[in-house]
């Protein structure tokens, strides 16, 4: 009745076997899905691998040439500039240089073979090489010698400053003195770190080692390239000025050492300028620096295995525009050498240091001669200052007598034919010494004959009744201090007092007066007080000659190239700015004209021009300076004026600073006018 089949339990050894199973059957399942995985990876990397060995071989070349190779630019040749009739001012020199290309990874001692082997077969010119820059040699040759010369104090309280090695070559520059530099710095090892710092400073890019080599010597380089690596033969340009004349106005250029000027810098990159261009500080060069300047060439520096540079030109760039500026350049050196004579024969005036001329084309503005002249007392030398016309300012004198007469004419003080006694008696103000004219009692004038002999007295009552002021003789004097302001706006309104607006980097505005009492103004009225240029004098001597239209004066005529066949093609021309318009005041300036014109029939100068063939109108100026002469008067002598008189061609001003016995004016606007009349032709 009972089942007689033995019953079977599980033990530990079944379970075991049962998880092992189980666990290898888990493995195999997971190792073949890894081994899919595995392949399809591999497929995934083989089709990869092969796109871009194959498919994209190209691109991934073009890359890895870009990641090895560097760009540099090369400044083109910069515009030259030319007077009115296209005779050279400043032209580029081309120059044959030695310029290196940076090297990865060259050697010391590779550098010293170069530098010994160009040093022996090329001339290195070390006349520019500065004190400063055989400071730096010295410390190249023998820190430790320099090093020495620095006190154990000083070096102790660096030591393990951030500073410390900015402290250290400060401090090494202090310590070497010009007796140490050429006791322990000759010639050649002037010559061997000016080349060795040139190339090993130069780390990317080029940097140009030797300029203005010979044919020869650039032979001898280009035959040695595999001892001078990297060291390629180069044409470069260099700035040169025709004359020495001018050459403040014409302005300065940066080097390639200088680079760009700090005070620029960031402006000029965002231009796109590099930081070793060479770019315009200072006038006409700073002042047309967008027009001079070229688009700069781009080149590209690949490197072999070796670090061996190749230079291939990527971007050909253009040359600057030519400018043409309103200057006559025969007339400019013709003046100049005529004042040099005037300042010659003078030496005993030991004040007479400078005389300037300028001459305006009053119909443009153009600037036909600006000269300066400045000698040096002690050895006679004369120099070029040209740019005094604009950055100097003196009291000018009668000169200032028709801005008087206009000014009296718009703020409705006098009428035509206003007449002013000119008395022995003078004028004298309570406490205050009694003022005259050049001569004393020059009569009953009106403002013509007030001009041409030039009265004082006349100008004095008109600015008091323009003060509204009541004179008597030896009374105080009551005037309302805006007759200073009225006075120097009518100035202004003619070119004085205000700059002109002349295209120069920078210009002077002179000296004006702070206190407002009556004899000041007085001076004022007699050009005693405020100072002016020359180049306002002439901005103020064309408005006369224009009636009553300023102009502003200008040296920048036009810009222009050359086409294949050599002709020139103007790009730009100067367009004449009217900056005021006072014709109205036509009284005014007929009067002043007439006046003008008496200065010269029977006035002040009549003697002078006593036969000149050219009808003028002009103004004569004496103004007094006891500067360091103690109660001796060393007066300027000024003449400002034009010609012809109904057809003003030419507005020539003329300022001589500080003769007591001789007055050169008068010849040198005589010699000036007929220079320009003799060659432009003279129209009645």
């Amino acid at each position: 009745m009972f089942n007689k089949t033995p019953i079977h339990f599980h033990g530990q050894r079944e379970i075991k076997l049962e998880k092992r199973k189980n666990l290898e059957q888990l493995m195999q399942k997971r190792l073949k899905i890894m081994m899919i995985v595995i392949i399809v990876i591999g497929l995934i990397f083989s089709l990869k691998l092969f796109s871009t060995q194959i498919r994209q071989k190209d691109y991934y070349d073009a890359k890895l040439t870009q990641y090895n190779t560097n760009t540099f630019q090369v400044d083109a040749q910069r515009g030259e500039i030319m007077d009115r009739n296209y005779k050279p001012l400043v032209q580029n020199k081309t120059v044959i240089c030695a310029t290196y290309y940076a090297v990865k990874g060259i050697k010391d001692e590779e550098i010293d073979a170069m530098t010994k082997f160009l040093m022996k077969n090329v001339n290195v010119d070390i006349s520019e090489v500065t004190t400063r820059q055989k400071k730096d040699f010295l410390i190249m040759k023998d820190e430790k010698y320099v090093t020495s010369l620095i006190p154990k104090k000083e070096l102790n309280a660096i030591k393990g400053l951030d500073s410390e090695k900015s402290d250290l070559t400060r401090l090494q520059l202090h310590y070497i003195t010009d007796d140490i530099l050429k006791k322990k710095l000759s010639d050649d090892d002037i010559k061997y770190y000016k080349i060795f710092y040139a190339i090993k400073s130069c780390t990317s890019g080029s940097s140009v080692v030797l300029s203005d080599i010979s044919i020869k010597e650039a032979s001898i380089i280009g035959e040695h390239s595999d001892l001078l690596r990297g060291i390629q033969v180069t044409s470069d340009w260099e700035r040169k000025t025709t004359d020495k004349i001018l050459k403040r106005t014409l302005g300065n250029l940066t080097t390639r050492k200088q680079g760009l000027p700090s005070t620029k810098k960031d402006e000029l990159i965002a231009l796109d300028y590099t930081n070793d261009a060479r770019v315009g500080t200072s006038g006409i060069e700073g002042q047309y620096e967008d027009i001079l300047k070229g688009v700069s060439s781009t080149y590209s520096i690949s490197y072999d295995s070796n670090g061996t540079p190749t230079v291939k030109l990527s971007q050909e760039g253009t040359n600057g525009a030519n400018i043409q500026l309103t200057i006559d350049w025969d007339l400019q050196k013709k003046i100049s050498d005529f004042i040099d004579k005037e300042l010659l024969a003078h030496r005993s005036e030991p004040f007479n240091d400078h005389i300037y001329c300028i001459l305006e084309d009053p119909t443009t503005g153009d600037i036909i001669a600006m000269v300066g002249r400045e000698i040096d007392q002690k050895t006679g030398k004369i120099t070029d200052y040209s740019a005094g016309n604009y950055l100097s300012a003196y009291r000018i004198g009668s000169t200032m007598k028709s801005a008087v007469i206009y000014t009296a004419f718009k703020n409705k003080v006098i009428k035509a034919n206003h007449y002013e006694d000119d008395t022995p008696q003078g004028l004298k103000i309570a406490g205050t010494k009694t003022k005259y004219s050049w001569k004393k009692g020059l009569g009953h004038l009106n403002e013509v004959s007030a001009l041409a002999y030039s009265s004082n007295i006349w100008m004095m009552q008109v600015i008091i009744k323009l003060a509204g002021g009541k004179y008597q003789y030896n009374k105080p004097l009551k005037i309302n201090k805006d007759a200073f302001t009225k006075l120097r706006n009518g100035a202004g309104e003619l070119g004085l007092g205000v700059k002109t607006g002349i295209d120069v980097d920078s210009e002077a505005l002179g000296y004006r007066g702070n206190a407002q009492n009556a004899g000041n103004l007085l001076d004022f009225s007699i050009g005693q007080y405020d100072t002016y240029t020359n180049m306002q004098l002439a901005t103020y001597a064309t408005t006369l000659a224009n009636m009553g239209v300023k102009i502003t004066p200008h040296l920048y005529k036009s810009s222009f190239t050359y086409d294949d066949d050599g002709n020139i093609v103007t790009l730009d021309t100067y367009q004449k700015k009217i900056v005021d318009d006072m014709s109205d005041q036509k009284t005014a300036f007929k009067q002043i004209r007439a006046g003008m014109k008496a200065v010269i029939d029977y006035g002040t100068v009549s003697g002078q021009f006593k036969g000149f063939p050219y009808q003028v109108a002009a103004k004569t100026g004496t103004a007094e300076d006891y500067t360091h002469s103690g109660n001796t008067d060393y007066p300027n002598h000024l003449l400002i004026g034009y010609s012809s008189v109904d057809n003003p061609q030419i507005v020539c001003t003329v300022m001589v600073e500080r003769q007591k016995n001789n007055n050169s004016a008068p010849s040198v606007w005589k010699y000036a006018v007929s220079q320009y009349f003799e060659k432009y032709g003279y129209k009645k």
